[in-house]
């Protein structure tokens, strides 16, 4: 008996044993497959963080906001990011200029990427090989025709805003660009800046302010317009000059933004009313100012003008629970908030110290899209643009402001 109770044992200890065996081949396939996962993981991310995107440019003018877009392609290029913005060609009207404009913008091959950039004619960069896409940073009178230009040359367009005058021009360009088969997007680079994303996610998301209720938005600077000569792109009406094109559309363009989380055709209502005051001398605006109503009962006040200095803080945007200040140099350059609560305490603070300008969020934005095949871009889409630009065609119409291009 004895015996044969030892056997049971034994038997037993083997199938343990034999248990324990298998248990262990299987932890270890498993602690095989979770390194083999980790490092796969690891190369992925590593992998997405050295992938570049390269785009060659051409810039379209060499004023003073091609200025500050270049300043960023360069700055971005010094960083050594994973998006490598080439500038291939300058176009101006003066050859002088251009190389001018290379030298005061500091494009050389080590921030350039080894590239030297020429000067050409519109002409001659349109039909330029080497560029897959033109920045636009003429007057606004120009970009129909010149958008145009590049998209039936094989050309992805980034437009300067106002993307044109009326909404007829824009939508000469989208059927133009949609034919082609080709990229465009209008430059309201306001949209792509940081603090707005943050603040919308604030807003939106967090609600930190509870219920909105209304939002101030102004931009408006003294450019001493008495003293401007009526050929100037201030003040000549054939080159569709006035406050509410150059400078009324970023009021406008707040209020869509922050008072309406929808774009374009899926926009929330509004209605709206808008005053002009329209120079006896010159026959243009210089002072805008409107107040739009939404559907749920947030109201928008918005001005412009070319006639005195705006506020420090030039957008208040007031809740239940407190309110937003924004504030900048230049109010189209959305780099420095703070939200305060109802008390006036001040809770949240965000502030962009990346030293762009701000067009390289535009010019990533526009450089993702290019490189994934798609004509359009999500955040400011072609319908958007159709209704900011109807919007003011509306409001010159109200107003009694007409343009050579109407």
């Amino acid at each position: 008996m004895k015996r044969g109770v030892e056997r049971k044992v034994n038997s037993s200890d083997r199938n343990v044993y034999k248990f324990r065996r298998i248990k262990r081949k299987s932890l270890l396939h498993e602690t095989v497959a979770f390194f083999l996962l980790l490092l796969f993981t690891t190369y992925i991310c590593i992998l997405h963080h050295t992938m570049t995107i390269t785009l060659n440019w051409g810039i379209l003018g060499a004023g003073n906001i091609a200025s500050q877009f270049v300043h960023d392609l360069v700055l971005n290029n010094q960083r050594n990011t994973e998006y490598h913005h080439v500038i291939k060609s300058i176009g101006c009207s003066s050859h002088e200029r251009g190389l001018e404009f290379i030298k005061k913008n500091n494009i050389t091959l080590e921030t350039n990427y080894n590239v030297e950039p020429i000067v050409q004619s519109y002409d001659e960069l349109y039909k330029n090989k080497d560029v897959d896409v033109v920045y636009i940073a003429t007057p606004h009178c120009f970009h129909r025709d010149q958008s145009i230009s590049c998209l039936t040359n094989d050309k992805h367009v980034l437009c300067e805003k106002p993307v044109t005058v009326t909404k007829k021009e824009a939508e000469d360009i989208i059927e133009v660009a949609n034919k082609e088969k080709k990229y465009f997007m209008e430059g309201m680079w306001t949209r792509f800046f940081p603090a707005i994303t943050n603040l919308k996610k604030k807003i939106y998301e967090e609600k930190v302010l509870g219920e909105i209720f209304r939002m101030f938005a102004d931009l408006s600077y003294n450019a001493n317009i008495k003293q401007v000569p009526k050929t100037s792109r201030l003040r000549d009406i054939n080159l569709a000059a006035g406050a509410l094109l150059d400078i009324g559309i970023y009021p406008i363009t707040y209020s869509r933004i922050l008072l309406d989380d929808k774009l374009g055709d899926n926009h929330s209502k509004f209605v709206y009313k808008s005053i002009l005051t329209v120079n006896s001398d010159d026959k243009v605006d210089h002072l805008y100012s409107a107040v739009v109503k939404y559907e749920n009962g947030k109201h928008g006040i918005l001005t412009a003008s070319e006639l005195v200095d705006g506020p420090k803080a030039y957008v208040r945007i007031e809740g239940e629970k407190g309110h937003v200040e924004m504030y900048s140099d230049n109010p189209a350059r959305a780099k420095h908030f703070k939200i305060f609560d109802s008390d006036g305490k001040e809770i949240y603070e965000y502030k962009d110290d990346s030293g762009y300008n701000g067009f390289i969020y535009e010019a990533n934005a526009a450089a993702d899209d290019i490189s994934q095949g798609k004509l359009s871009n999500s955040t400011m889409p072609h319908d958007e643009t159709l209704l900011v630009m109807g919007l003011m065609d509306e409001i010159r119409k109200e107003n009694g402001l007409v343009y050579p291009q109407d």
